[in-house]
């Protein structure tokens, strides 16, 4: 997989989504001032992994499904 940033919306938010090399595979998202790594679990949640410049929550789940559905040519909308 390219470690190419994409944009993905999520409740009219957008996201920016970069992957990051190696397994288990992790992802920087950030939007406005937040930014947080997430991964997705062996049983297929997807959870924070760090969170250094915010404590702003976001909806992990819908993230990880736009992810999933950009990486494998889903189109949601």
């Amino acid at each position: 997989m390219e470690n190419t940033s994409f944009t993905i919306a999520v409740n009219h938010t957008e996201y920016t989504v970069k992957p990051l090399p190696g397994i288990p595979q992790l992802f920087d998202i950030s939007c406005g001032k937040a930014y947080h790594q997430i991964g997705k679990t062996d049983a297929g949640l997807w959870v924070y992994v760090e969170n250094p410049t915010s404590v702003q929550h976001m909806p992990l789940q819908q993230i990880g499904e736009g992810i999933e559905a950009y990486l494998f040519g889903e189109d949601e909308e």
